[in-house]
Protein backbone atom coordinates (compact mmCIF):
# COMPACT_ATOMS: atom_id res chain seq x y z
CA UNK A 1 0.00 0.00 0.00
CA UNK A 2 1.36 3.28 -0.87
CA UNK A 3 0.87 5.42 2.59
CA UNK A 4 1.36 8.74 0.87
CA UNK A 5 -1.97 7.92 -1.09
CA UNK A 6 -4.98 7.34 1.45
CA UNK A 7 -8.29 7.09 -0.53
CA UNK A 8 -11.19 9.55 1.34
CA UNK A 9 -13.57 6.20 1.60
CA UNK A 10 -10.32 4.09 3.11
CA UNK A 11 -10.27 6.80 5.94
CA UNK A 12 -13.80 6.89 6.92
CA UNK A 13 -13.37 3.25 7.45
CA UNK A 14 -10.31 3.93 9.64
CA UNK A 15 -12.24 6.52 11.81
CA UNK A 16 -15.42 4.40 11.83
CA UNK A 17 -13.34 1.31 13.48
CA UNK A 18 -11.30 3.91 15.72
CA UNK A 19 -14.90 5.09 17.11
CA UNK A 20 -16.49 1.64 17.71
CA UNK A 21 -13.32 0.05 18.93
CA UNK A 22 -12.96 3.31 21.88
CA UNK A 23 -16.71 2.39 22.20
CA UNK A 24 -16.31 -1.00 22.89
CA UNK A 25 -13.42 -0.16 25.61
CA UNK A 26 -15.15 2.31 27.05
CA UNK A 27 -18.15 0.28 27.31
CA UNK A 28 -16.17 -2.80 29.31
CA UNK A 29 -16.09 -2.57 33.08
CA UNK A 30 -12.74 -1.79 34.72
CA UNK A 31 -10.49 -5.01 35.17
CA UNK A 32 -7.87 -4.10 37.96
CA UNK A 33 -5.40 -6.21 39.46
CA UNK A 34 -6.59 -6.33 42.64
CA UNK A 35 -10.43 -6.58 41.43
CA UNK A 36 -10.44 -9.62 39.52
CA UNK A 37 -6.47 -10.67 38.18
CA UNK A 38 -4.52 -11.13 41.25
CA UNK A 39 -6.82 -13.83 42.61
CA UNK A 40 -5.99 -15.66 39.04
CA UNK A 41 -2.79 -15.17 38.77
CA UNK A 42 -2.09 -16.46 42.92
CA UNK A 43 -4.36 -19.64 41.98
CA UNK A 44 -2.39 -20.50 38.78
CA UNK A 45 0.59 -18.97 38.03
CA UNK A 46 2.03 -18.03 41.36
CA UNK A 47 2.63 -22.01 42.59
CA UNK A 48 5.73 -21.92 40.13
CA UNK A 49 6.33 -18.33 40.10
CA UNK A 50 7.82 -17.60 42.76
CA UNK A 51 11.65 -17.79 44.43
CA UNK A 52 12.69 -21.12 44.96
CA UNK A 53 10.15 -22.29 42.16
CA UNK A 54 10.86 -23.15 38.43
CA UNK A 55 9.06 -20.01 36.90
CA UNK A 56 11.82 -18.01 35.60
CA UNK A 57 10.59 -14.95 37.32
CA UNK A 58 7.72 -14.38 40.45
CA UNK A 59 4.14 -12.83 40.34
CA UNK A 60 4.03 -12.88 43.55
CA UNK A 61 2.92 -8.99 43.56
CA UNK A 62 1.20 -6.39 41.65
CA UNK A 63 4.60 -4.66 40.53
CA UNK A 64 6.06 -8.34 39.84
CA UNK A 65 3.35 -9.37 37.33
CA UNK A 66 2.27 -6.05 36.00
CA UNK A 67 6.10 -5.48 34.76
CA UNK A 68 5.17 -8.93 32.41
CA UNK A 69 1.22 -8.34 31.52
CA UNK A 70 1.50 -8.23 27.94
CA UNK A 71 3.41 -11.78 27.97
CA UNK A 72 1.14 -12.88 30.52
CA UNK A 73 -1.82 -11.94 27.81
CA UNK A 74 0.12 -13.55 25.35
CA UNK A 75 0.79 -16.81 26.38
CA UNK A 76 -2.67 -17.30 28.32
CA UNK A 77 -4.34 -16.44 25.05
CA UNK A 78 -1.95 -18.65 23.52
CA UNK A 79 -3.01 -21.23 26.25
CA UNK A 80 1.05 -22.33 26.11
CA UNK A 81 0.30 -20.91 30.35
CA UNK A 82 0.04 -22.09 32.30
CA UNK A 83 1.71 -25.07 31.14
CA UNK A 84 -0.93 -27.98 30.47
CA UNK A 85 -0.77 -30.20 27.77
CA UNK A 86 -3.06 -32.91 28.19
CA UNK A 87 -6.70 -32.33 27.22
CA UNK A 88 -9.42 -31.62 29.57
CA UNK A 89 -11.88 -32.81 27.23
CA UNK A 90 -10.76 -36.22 26.45
CA UNK A 91 -10.03 -37.23 30.46
CA UNK A 92 -9.68 -35.55 33.76
CA UNK A 93 -6.92 -35.81 35.80
CA UNK A 94 -5.77 -34.30 38.95
CA UNK A 95 -4.07 -30.59 39.16
CA UNK A 96 -5.28 -29.17 35.73
CA UNK A 97 -3.69 -26.34 35.44
CA UNK A 98 -6.40 -24.70 32.86
CA UNK A 99 -8.02 -21.32 32.56
CA UNK A 100 -11.44 -20.44 31.23
CA UNK A 101 -11.96 -18.39 28.39
CA UNK A 102 -13.58 -15.85 30.99
CA UNK A 103 -10.05 -15.84 33.03
CA UNK A 104 -8.13 -15.07 29.61
CA UNK A 105 -10.70 -12.74 28.48
CA UNK A 106 -10.30 -10.98 32.33
CA UNK A 107 -6.41 -10.86 31.81
CA UNK A 108 -6.59 -9.33 28.01
CA UNK A 109 -8.98 -6.66 28.95
CA UNK A 110 -6.65 -6.11 32.35
CA UNK A 111 -3.68 -5.39 29.60
CA UNK A 112 -5.71 -3.75 27.55
CA UNK A 113 -7.42 -1.34 30.12
CA UNK A 114 -3.72 -0.53 31.19
CA UNK A 115 -2.60 -3.40 33.51
CA UNK A 116 -4.22 -0.81 36.12
CA UNK A 117 -3.72 -1.84 40.01
CA UNK A 118 -7.04 -0.52 41.63
CA UNK A 119 -7.49 -0.45 45.33
CA UNK A 120 -4.46 -1.90 46.58
CA UNK A 121 -6.79 -2.40 50.35
CA UNK A 122 -8.67 -4.66 48.29
CA UNK A 123 -5.76 -7.02 47.01
CA UNK A 124 -6.44 -10.63 47.87
CA UNK A 125 -3.23 -11.73 50.32
CA UNK A 126 -0.51 -14.18 48.55
CA UNK A 127 -1.45 -17.41 49.30
CA UNK A 128 0.68 -18.87 51.91
CA UNK A 129 3.05 -21.30 50.55
CA UNK A 130 5.10 -24.05 51.61
CA UNK A 131 9.50 -22.94 51.51
CA UNK A 132 11.69 -25.44 50.25
CA UNK A 133 8.64 -28.26 49.06
CA UNK A 134 4.96 -28.38 47.45
CA UNK A 135 3.97 -30.67 50.53
CA UNK A 136 5.16 -29.50 53.75
CA UNK A 137 7.51 -30.54 56.40
CA UNK A 138 9.65 -33.80 55.09
CA UNK A 139 10.40 -36.21 57.25
CA UNK A 140 14.37 -36.76 55.93
CA UNK A 141 16.21 -34.56 53.22
CA UNK A 142 18.17 -36.57 51.00
CA UNK A 143 20.59 -34.22 49.04
CA UNK A 144 23.56 -34.56 46.65
CA UNK A 145 26.68 -34.60 48.40
CA UNK A 146 28.19 -32.01 46.39
CA UNK A 147 27.51 -29.73 43.59
CA UNK A 148 28.11 -31.18 40.05
CA UNK A 149 29.21 -29.11 37.33
CA UNK A 150 27.71 -29.38 33.58
CA UNK A 151 29.69 -27.94 31.04
CA UNK A 152 28.51 -25.29 28.20
CA UNK A 153 29.64 -27.38 25.18
CA UNK A 154 26.08 -28.00 24.30
CA UNK A 155 26.13 -31.78 24.93
CA UNK A 156 23.62 -34.01 26.84
CA UNK A 157 24.91 -35.22 29.89
CA UNK A 158 23.03 -38.85 31.86
CA UNK A 159 24.66 -38.31 35.10
CA UNK A 160 23.78 -40.75 37.96
CA UNK A 161 24.49 -40.00 41.34
CA UNK A 162 24.51 -42.27 44.35
CA UNK A 163 22.64 -40.44 47.07
CA UNK A 164 22.90 -42.97 50.56
CA UNK A 165 20.14 -42.77 52.88
CA UNK A 166 21.97 -44.12 56.17
CA UNK A 167 18.45 -45.30 57.09
CA UNK A 168 18.71 -47.71 60.18
CA UNK A 169 15.36 -49.34 59.36
CA UNK A 170 12.78 -49.54 56.46
CA UNK A 171 10.37 -46.92 55.74
CA UNK A 172 7.09 -46.92 54.18
CA UNK A 173 6.71 -43.65 52.09
CA UNK A 174 3.56 -41.75 51.46
CA UNK A 175 5.49 -39.27 49.16
CA UNK A 176 8.55 -38.43 47.41
CA UNK A 177 9.35 -34.84 45.83
CA UNK A 178 11.92 -34.19 43.94
CA UNK A 179 13.91 -30.26 44.43
CA UNK A 180 16.18 -29.65 40.89
CA UNK A 181 19.07 -27.63 42.54
CA UNK A 182 19.10 -25.98 38.87
CA UNK A 183 15.88 -25.80 36.58
CA UNK A 184 17.84 -23.95 33.52
CA UNK A 185 19.65 -27.38 33.31
CA UNK A 186 18.01 -29.70 34.99
CA UNK A 187 16.16 -31.50 32.22
CA UNK A 188 14.76 -34.73 33.93
CA UNK A 189 15.59 -37.23 36.50
CA UNK A 190 14.53 -41.01 36.95
CA UNK A 191 15.19 -42.47 40.50
CA UNK A 192 15.78 -45.83 41.86
CA UNK A 193 16.96 -47.70 44.96
CA UNK A 194 19.56 -49.95 45.75
CA UNK A 195 20.90 -52.27 48.33
CA UNK A 196 23.43 -54.38 46.28
CA UNK A 197 26.20 -51.54 46.35
CA UNK A 198 26.88 -51.85 42.81
CA UNK A 199 25.74 -48.62 42.04
CA UNK A 200 28.77 -47.68 44.50
CA UNK A 201 30.96 -49.34 42.65
CA UNK A 202 30.12 -47.32 39.46
CA UNK A 203 30.34 -44.44 41.62
CA UNK A 204 34.18 -45.22 42.73
CA UNK A 205 35.25 -45.99 39.39
CA UNK A 206 34.53 -43.53 37.30
CA UNK A 207 36.46 -39.96 37.89
CA UNK A 208 34.10 -37.30 39.19
CA UNK A 209 31.19 -37.25 41.08
CA UNK A 210 28.72 -39.34 40.25
CA UNK A 211 29.15 -41.82 37.36
CA UNK A 212 28.06 -41.27 33.31
CA UNK A 213 25.10 -43.73 32.33
CA UNK A 214 23.49 -42.98 28.96
CA UNK A 215 20.62 -45.51 29.34
CA UNK A 216 18.92 -46.43 32.55
CA UNK A 217 21.63 -47.26 35.39
CA UNK A 218 23.88 -50.00 33.57
CA UNK A 219 22.78 -52.70 36.28
CA UNK A 220 19.46 -53.65 37.50
CA UNK A 221 18.57 -51.94 40.68
CA UNK A 222 16.44 -53.44 43.73
CA UNK A 223 13.92 -51.18 42.57
CA UNK A 224 14.29 -49.62 38.88
CA UNK A 225 11.58 -46.51 38.27
CA UNK A 226 10.82 -45.74 41.85
CA UNK A 227 10.19 -42.06 40.80
CA UNK A 228 10.48 -39.54 38.41
CA UNK A 229 10.53 -36.03 37.79
CA UNK A 230 10.77 -33.49 35.09
CA UNK A 231 9.33 -29.90 34.81
CA UNK A 232 6.01 -29.34 35.69
CA UNK A 233 5.52 -32.69 37.32
CA UNK A 234 3.73 -31.78 41.21
CA UNK A 235 4.36 -34.21 44.06
CA UNK A 236 1.46 -36.54 45.37
CA UNK A 237 0.46 -38.41 48.17
CA UNK A 238 -0.38 -41.80 48.09
CA UNK A 239 -3.89 -41.95 48.85
CA UNK A 240 -5.52 -44.80 51.27
CA UNK A 241 -2.68 -47.72 52.21
CA UNK A 242 -0.84 -47.36 48.97
CA UNK A 243 3.20 -46.24 48.92
CA UNK A 244 6.94 -46.77 48.33
CA UNK A 245 8.81 -49.19 49.93
CA UNK A 246 12.42 -47.54 51.07
CA UNK A 247 14.78 -50.87 51.96
CA UNK A 248 16.96 -49.98 55.26
CA UNK A 249 20.59 -48.67 54.10
CA UNK A 250 19.36 -48.73 50.68
CA UNK A 251 20.95 -45.78 48.36
CA UNK A 252 18.82 -43.65 46.02
CA UNK A 253 20.26 -43.66 42.72
CA UNK A 254 19.14 -40.41 40.36
CA UNK A 255 19.72 -40.68 36.88
CA UNK A 256 19.65 -36.92 35.97
CA UNK A 257 19.41 -35.57 32.61
CA UNK A 258 21.36 -32.50 32.18
CA UNK A 259 20.24 -30.70 29.11
CA UNK A 260 22.76 -28.99 26.61
CA UNK A 261 23.66 -25.71 27.35
CA UNK A 262 25.84 -23.15 25.72
CA UNK A 263 27.19 -22.11 29.59
CA UNK A 264 28.96 -24.03 32.16
CA UNK A 265 26.27 -24.39 34.78
CA UNK A 266 26.68 -26.39 38.16
CA UNK A 267 23.84 -28.46 40.29
CA UNK A 268 22.68 -29.56 43.44
CA UNK A 269 19.21 -31.58 43.79
CA UNK A 270 17.65 -32.84 47.16
CA UNK A 271 15.30 -35.17 47.61
CA UNK A 272 12.25 -34.75 50.36
CA UNK A 273 10.82 -38.04 51.51
CA UNK A 274 7.66 -38.32 53.68
CA UNK A 275 7.37 -41.21 55.94
CA UNK A 276 3.61 -42.90 56.47
CA UNK A 277 3.00 -41.65 59.70
CA UNK A 278 -0.83 -42.83 60.52
CA UNK A 279 -1.91 -45.26 57.92
CA UNK A 280 -0.76 -48.80 57.77
CA UNK A 281 0.89 -49.04 53.85
CA UNK A 282 0.11 -52.60 52.99
CA UNK A 283 0.52 -51.61 48.52
CA UNK A 284 2.76 -50.56 46.92
CA UNK A 285 2.84 -48.77 44.08
CA UNK A 286 4.20 -50.52 40.87
CA UNK A 287 5.61 -48.91 37.15
CA UNK A 288 4.84 -50.88 33.72
CA UNK A 289 6.44 -49.61 30.55
CA UNK A 290 5.47 -49.50 27.11
CA UNK A 291 8.24 -49.30 24.80
CA UNK A 292 9.39 -49.58 21.17
CA UNK A 293 9.16 -53.82 21.90
CA UNK A 294 5.51 -53.32 22.11
CA UNK A 295 4.48 -51.61 18.78
CA UNK A 296 2.41 -53.53 16.22
CA UNK A 297 4.28 -51.26 13.24
CA UNK A 298 7.97 -50.76 14.29
CA UNK A 299 10.74 -50.91 13.78
CA UNK A 300 10.63 -47.75 15.79
CA UNK A 301 12.71 -45.58 13.06
CA UNK A 302 11.39 -42.04 11.70
CA UNK A 303 12.94 -41.39 8.40
CA UNK A 304 13.93 -37.70 7.10
CA UNK A 305 10.97 -35.60 5.94
CA UNK A 306 8.57 -38.48 6.84
CA UNK A 307 5.42 -37.99 9.70
CA UNK A 308 5.09 -41.51 11.76
CA UNK A 309 2.41 -42.31 14.16
CA UNK A 310 3.42 -45.12 16.64
CA UNK A 311 1.12 -47.66 17.97
CA UNK A 312 2.08 -49.95 21.03
CA UNK A 313 -0.56 -52.26 22.95
CA UNK A 314 -0.22 -54.58 26.06
CA UNK A 315 -2.45 -57.12 27.21
CA UNK A 316 -3.18 -56.58 30.64
CA UNK A 317 -2.17 -60.19 32.38
CA UNK A 318 -4.13 -60.13 35.74
CA UNK A 319 -6.34 -57.46 37.34
CA UNK A 320 -4.79 -54.08 37.84
CA UNK A 321 -5.68 -50.17 38.84
CA UNK A 322 -4.12 -47.58 37.11
CA UNK A 323 -2.94 -44.50 39.33
CA UNK A 324 -0.99 -42.30 37.21
CA UNK A 325 0.56 -42.18 33.79
CA UNK A 326 3.61 -40.79 32.31
CA UNK A 327 4.09 -40.45 28.19
CA UNK A 328 7.76 -39.92 27.37
CA UNK A 329 8.77 -38.23 23.76
CA UNK A 330 11.72 -35.44 22.83
CA UNK A 331 11.42 -32.79 19.67
CA UNK A 332 10.34 -34.16 17.14
CA UNK A 333 7.14 -35.70 18.96
CA UNK A 334 4.21 -34.07 18.28
CA UNK A 335 0.93 -35.89 19.92
CA UNK A 336 0.34 -38.83 22.30
CA UNK A 337 -3.38 -40.84 23.07
CA UNK A 338 -2.96 -43.26 25.31
CA UNK A 339 -5.92 -45.35 26.29
CA UNK A 340 -7.57 -48.94 27.36
CA UNK A 341 -10.15 -51.31 25.83
CA UNK A 342 -11.63 -53.44 28.69
CA UNK A 343 -12.98 -56.93 27.37
CA UNK A 344 -16.40 -56.03 25.71
CA UNK A 345 -14.80 -53.26 24.01
CA UNK A 346 -15.48 -50.91 26.65
CA UNK A 347 -13.17 -47.88 25.82
CA UNK A 348 -11.38 -45.96 28.47
CA UNK A 349 -9.61 -42.63 27.98
CA UNK A 350 -6.55 -42.35 29.61
CA UNK A 351 -4.68 -38.97 28.39
CA UNK A 352 -4.66 -37.08 24.94
CA UNK A 353 -1.90 -34.55 24.66
CA UNK A 354 -2.56 -33.42 21.06
CA UNK A 355 0.64 -30.65 20.95
CA UNK A 356 3.70 -32.64 22.81
CA UNK A 357 5.67 -30.40 24.76
CA UNK A 358 9.23 -31.43 24.84
CA UNK A 359 9.77 -28.73 27.99
CA UNK A 360 6.58 -29.98 30.14
CA UNK A 361 5.99 -33.49 31.11
CA UNK A 362 5.96 -35.67 33.94
CA UNK A 363 3.42 -37.86 35.74
CA UNK A 364 -0.22 -37.21 35.47
CA UNK A 365 -2.40 -38.77 38.10
CA UNK A 366 -6.11 -40.10 37.84
CA UNK A 367 -8.59 -38.40 39.73
CA UNK A 368 -9.49 -41.99 41.63
CA UNK A 369 -8.09 -45.37 40.77
CA UNK A 370 -9.47 -46.83 37.26
CA UNK A 371 -10.01 -50.43 37.54
CA UNK A 372 -8.63 -52.25 34.30
CA UNK A 373 -9.79 -55.90 34.09
CA UNK A 374 -7.70 -59.18 33.40
CA UNK A 375 -7.48 -59.50 29.77
CA UNK A 376 -7.69 -55.91 28.84
CA UNK A 377 -5.07 -54.04 26.58
CA UNK A 378 -3.31 -50.98 27.45
CA UNK A 379 -3.31 -48.67 23.77
CA UNK A 380 -0.99 -45.81 23.53
CA UNK A 381 -0.14 -43.78 19.94
CA UNK A 382 2.55 -41.67 19.64
CA UNK A 383 3.51 -38.87 16.13
CA UNK A 384 6.72 -37.68 15.21
CA UNK A 385 7.25 -34.91 12.97
CA UNK A 386 10.45 -34.89 11.11
CA UNK A 387 10.35 -32.49 8.50
CA UNK A 388 11.76 -29.37 7.59
CA UNK A 389 8.75 -27.82 8.54
CA UNK A 390 8.67 -28.61 12.42
CA UNK A 391 10.18 -25.57 14.38
CA UNK A 392 11.20 -27.87 16.68
CA UNK A 393 13.24 -30.57 14.35
CA UNK A 394 16.96 -30.50 15.34
CA UNK A 395 18.53 -31.72 12.37
CA UNK A 396 18.48 -28.85 9.19
CA UNK A 397 18.34 -30.51 6.80
CA UNK A 398 15.88 -33.41 8.09
CA UNK A 399 18.18 -36.61 9.18
CA UNK A 400 16.79 -39.58 10.72
CA UNK A 401 16.22 -40.28 13.99
CA UNK A 402 15.82 -43.72 15.89
CA UNK A 403 15.85 -44.24 19.74
CA UNK A 404 18.35 -42.67 21.82
CA UNK A 405 18.87 -40.89 24.70
CA UNK A 406 20.59 -37.39 23.78
CA UNK A 407 17.94 -34.52 23.19
CA UNK A 408 18.29 -34.94 19.26
CA UNK A 409 17.65 -38.43 19.24
CA UNK A 410 13.85 -39.64 20.04
CA UNK A 411 11.55 -41.94 22.66
CA UNK A 412 8.69 -43.78 22.56
CA UNK A 413 7.93 -44.25 26.01
CA UNK A 414 4.80 -45.04 28.28
CA UNK A 415 4.93 -45.28 32.01
CA UNK A 416 1.73 -46.25 34.13
CA UNK A 417 1.29 -46.29 37.54
CA UNK A 418 -0.16 -49.28 39.28
CA UNK A 419 -1.25 -51.69 41.77
CA UNK A 420 -2.84 -54.80 42.06
CA UNK A 421 -6.59 -54.63 41.79
CA UNK A 422 -8.77 -55.03 45.30
CA UNK A 423 -12.16 -54.74 45.77
CA UNK A 424 -12.90 -51.27 46.76
CA UNK A 425 -10.35 -49.57 44.84
CA UNK A 426 -13.02 -47.39 42.29
CA UNK A 427 -14.35 -45.67 45.45
CA UNK A 428 -10.71 -44.60 46.66
CA UNK A 429 -10.22 -41.00 45.38
CA UNK A 430 -6.49 -39.47 45.01
CA UNK A 431 -6.86 -35.99 46.50
CA UNK A 432 -4.24 -33.08 45.50
CA UNK A 433 -1.55 -33.32 47.62
CA UNK A 434 -0.88 -30.43 50.66
CA UNK A 435 0.42 -30.80 54.18
CA UNK A 436 -2.82 -32.10 55.39
CA UNK A 437 -2.54 -35.71 53.43
CA UNK A 438 0.47 -36.49 55.56
CA UNK A 439 -1.28 -36.24 58.47
CA UNK A 440 -4.02 -37.82 60.01
CA UNK A 441 -7.46 -36.29 58.25
CA UNK A 442 -10.69 -35.78 60.21
CA UNK A 443 -12.13 -34.34 56.93
CA UNK A 444 -10.95 -34.96 53.69
CA UNK A 445 -12.63 -33.39 50.00
CA UNK A 446 -12.53 -35.56 46.69
CA UNK A 447 -12.49 -33.83 43.38
CA UNK A 448 -15.33 -32.97 42.86
CA UNK A 449 -17.44 -33.46 39.33
CA UNK A 450 -18.11 -33.07 36.93
CA UNK A 451 -15.55 -30.00 36.68
CA UNK A 452 -15.84 -27.33 34.62
CA UNK A 453 -19.48 -27.71 36.39
CA UNK A 454 -22.75 -26.75 35.27
CA UNK A 455 -25.73 -25.97 37.62
CA UNK A 456 -25.16 -29.51 39.70
CA UNK A 457 -21.97 -30.64 40.76
CA UNK A 458 -21.65 -33.63 43.12
CA UNK A 459 -19.10 -33.44 45.96
CA UNK A 460 -17.60 -36.70 47.45
CA UNK A 461 -16.22 -36.81 51.27
CA UNK A 462 -14.93 -39.27 53.94
CA UNK A 463 -14.78 -38.37 57.58
CA UNK A 464 -13.27 -39.94 60.20
CA UNK A 465 -15.37 -39.08 62.84
CA UNK A 466 -19.33 -38.09 62.73
CA UNK A 467 -20.18 -34.54 63.69
CA UNK A 468 -21.87 -31.07 62.41
CA UNK A 469 -20.71 -30.60 58.49
CA UNK A 470 -20.94 -28.04 56.07
CA UNK A 471 -19.99 -27.33 52.47
CA UNK A 472 -19.37 -24.35 51.51
CA UNK A 473 -18.82 -22.71 48.27
CA UNK A 474 -15.72 -19.45 48.30
CA UNK A 475 -14.45 -17.33 45.87
CA UNK A 476 -10.93 -16.97 44.01
CA UNK A 477 -10.03 -14.96 47.22
CA UNK A 478 -10.97 -17.61 49.85
CA UNK A 479 -14.31 -15.37 50.37
CA UNK A 480 -17.54 -17.31 51.68
CA UNK A 481 -19.83 -17.28 48.81
CA UNK A 482 -23.12 -19.44 50.34
CA UNK A 483 -23.19 -22.43 52.11
CA UNK A 484 -24.42 -25.53 50.13
CA UNK A 485 -24.93 -28.25 52.41
CA UNK A 486 -25.10 -28.43 56.17
CA UNK A 487 -25.70 -30.87 58.39
CA UNK A 488 -24.82 -33.98 61.19
CA UNK A 489 -23.10 -37.10 59.15
CA UNK A 490 -21.42 -40.34 60.07
CA UNK A 491 -17.76 -41.64 59.62
CA UNK A 492 -17.30 -43.00 56.14
CA UNK A 493 -18.00 -41.92 52.94
CA UNK A 494 -20.57 -39.54 51.48
CA UNK A 495 -21.78 -38.63 47.86
CA UNK A 496 -24.04 -35.59 47.55
CA UNK A 497 -25.31 -33.32 45.20
CA UNK A 498 -25.25 -29.47 44.85
CA UNK A 499 -27.18 -27.24 43.16
CA UNK A 500 -25.37 -23.97 41.67
CA UNK A 501 -28.30 -22.21 38.92
CA UNK A 502 -27.72 -18.72 40.40
CA UNK A 503 -23.53 -18.88 40.88
CA UNK A 504 -22.18 -17.02 38.00
CA UNK A 505 -19.57 -18.53 35.96
CA UNK A 506 -15.67 -18.46 37.20
CA UNK A 507 -13.41 -20.21 39.61
CA UNK A 508 -14.39 -21.23 43.11
CA UNK A 509 -13.04 -22.90 45.92
CA UNK A 510 -15.31 -26.10 47.32
CA UNK A 511 -14.36 -26.34 50.98
CA UNK A 512 -15.56 -29.11 53.69
CA UNK A 513 -15.92 -28.28 57.60
CA UNK A 514 -15.96 -30.81 59.92
CA UNK A 515 -14.64 -31.95 63.36
CA UNK A 516 -12.59 -28.56 63.32
CA UNK A 517 -10.71 -29.34 60.03
CA UNK A 518 -11.65 -27.68 56.23
CA UNK A 519 -9.92 -28.96 53.09
CA UNK A 520 -10.70 -27.40 49.88
CA UNK A 521 -10.95 -28.27 46.21
CA UNK A 522 -10.67 -25.98 43.10
CA UNK A 523 -14.06 -25.82 41.22
CA UNK A 524 -15.00 -24.20 38.11
CA UNK A 525 -17.90 -23.14 37.05
CA UNK A 526 -19.06 -22.54 33.11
Amino acid sequence: MNMHKISPAFSTRILFLTLIFGAHLAGQAQVTWSGQVASIIYTNCTPCHRPGEIGPMPFTSYQEASAYASMIAFTTQARSMPPWQANPNYSHLLDERVLSTQEIQTISDWVQQGALRGNPAQEPPLPQFPSGSQLGLPDTVISMAQSYVHQGNNQDMYRVFVLPTNLGQAQKIKAIEFRPGNSRIVHHAILATDVTGQGRSRDLADPGYGYTQFFGFGFTPTEDNWYGWAPGAKAHVYPANIGKNLPANADILVQMHYAPSAVTESDSSSINLFYDRDTVVTRTEHILPITPQQLTNGPFIIPAGTVRTFRGRFQIPYEVSLMSIFPHSHLIGTSWKVYAVRPGNDTVPLIDIPQWDFNWQGFYHFPRLIRIPVGSVLHAEATYDNRASNPNNPNSPPATISWGEGTTDEMYLCYFGFVPYEAGDELIAVGTADEDRLRRFTARLFPPYPNPAGDRVTAEFQLNLGGQTQLHLMDATGRRVETLKSGWYQPGLHEVELNLPNVPPGLYFLELESGGRTDRSKLMKR
